[in-house]
């Protein structure tokens, strides 16, 4: 049965889960502009159960991944004591737990997906080939062909372009200029901070209520300021619990920063502690002994008027980038890539285009959904609160052709 060759520009989590779904029917190479270890750090990141499910019927290993299973939700007042507890059983009701690990510890398990001999993964079809050290620069989407900044081209009966937030090929897909991101006027340090630092740092003082692992159950826990700053720390425990990572969210005025040096940029410690100076004695002094904090003034992108241009598709950041205010922007890249499971095996290349467009159909108006509920968390800053109350829209969602069922069934309904 022939094969299709594929094209994915960029090797972020919605690439990645692209080459793996890919690989096991299709010839898939991979081109990124960075090397091997493009996604480092130690900030976490939470993949939701929507996520979950997809991740785990591609072989996902959460055990490699240092993986922590999210049993619930909690919320703290800025003096550490406990407001709300919220007990979840998610993998009951949806089917998978939510899951917190290191970003770079994430990508590494994709990476792996991708890339690991198909006898190791039980599956058939070849790895995908990585390149990089490679931008691609230029694309005609069209035809199938990419350009090389060393001036060389490659071809392929499927473009994928996963080239994140700041994509550069975005513009090309949609045929005009306009689509970039823009700040939203929030603004998140991210922190990973290690067992035995924040112990170093307390000097004497035990763990705060929130890490401590007798208390902390596995929560997600929200710290705020219950002021009208609505400044957040949201915590949660990553790498086998030895870890946790801190987002500290604030409403601070925009750097003279553009939005790709805004986007990972090293943060001013001083300013971080002093945006969090009156909250509980134990963060402050896991703020101030941080060695590595990241900033990151929060963007996000209005919907595009297509993903799709004949023979190659958007997905993941290059196609919708949001805020993590709800928790849901790398399980969208995740849902996206899955939906390309639709170019089964033996697609004629003269399909690819309008099988990109169905999968487009399915993707496009879930995700502009999530968007606009992720705005409105943006105003109120209830992210708890706002997460379980679209629980069951964002989490239930079990894939491509579970949604395409879906849609045929109300389409053939009176």
């Amino acid at each position: 049965m022939s094969k299709l060759n594929v094209i994915i520009v960029g090797s972020g989590l919605a690439g990645l889960t692209a080459a793996r779904i890919l690989r096991e029917h299709h010839n898939v190479t991979v081109f990124e502009r960075g090397d091997a270890s493009t996604a480092t750090g130690g900030q976490g990141i939470m993949i939701a159960p929507n996520g979950v499910k997809i991740l785990e019927s591609i072989g996902y290993d959460q055990n490699l991944a240092g993986a922590v299973p999210i049993l619930g939700f909690r919320i703290y007042g800025k003096d550490g004591t406990v407001k709300e507890d919220i007990d979840v059983n998610l993998k009951h009701k949806f089917g998978a737990d939510a899951l917190a690990q290191k970003r770079a510890d994430f990508r590494n398990e994709l990476l792996r997906l991708a890339t690991a001999p198909s006898a190791e993964l039980g599956i058939k079809g070849s790895p995908a080939k990585m390149v990089f050290n490679s931008p691609v620069v230029a694309l005609d989407p069209d035809e199938g062909v990419i350009t090389l900044k060393d001036g060389s081209t490659d071809s392929a009966d499927v473009m994928i372009v996963a080239d994140g937030v700041h994509s550069r090929l975005r513009k090309v897909v949609i045929g005009q200029d306009g689509y970039e991101t823009r700040k939203t006027g929030l603004t998140c340090y991210r922190i990973a901070v290690s067992v035995d630092d924040a112990k170093k740092a307390l000097d004497g003082l035990p763990l705060p209520h929130w890490w401590e692992p007798e208390a902390c159950k596995n929560r997600l826990s929200l710290i705020h300021s219950g002021d009208e700053s609505a400044r957040f720390v949201t915590v949660y425990p990553l790498s086998h619990q030895t870890f946790f990572n801190l987002s500290c969210i604030a409403k601070v005025g925009p750097t003279s920063k553009n939005d790709v040096d805004s986007w990972h940029a090293d943060a001013d410690l001083g300013q971080l502690a002093d945006l969090f100076s009156d909250f509980h004695e134990p963060l402050r002094r896991i703020i101030n002994a941080s060695t590595e904090v990241k900033v990151w003034e929060l963007q996000d992108l209005e919907p595009l008027p297509t993903w799709t241009r004949g023979r190659t598709i958007l997905i993941g950041d290059a196609a919708h980038a949001m805020t993590p205010m709800q928790g849901q922007g790398a399980n969208m890249g995740i849902e996206d890539a899955e939906s390309l499971r639709l170019l089964v095996p033996g697609t004629p290349r003269q399909d690819v285009p309008s099988i990109l467009k169905l999968a487009e159909s399915v993707r496009k108006p879930r995700v502009e959904q999530v968007l606009s509920e992720t705005r409105k968390a943006h105003s109120r800053l209830g992210v708890v609160e706002r997460m379980a109350r679209n629980w069951e829209f964002n989490s239930s969602y079990s894939g491509v052709e579970d949604a395409l069922n879906a849609r045929r069934k109300d389409e053939a309904e009176p």
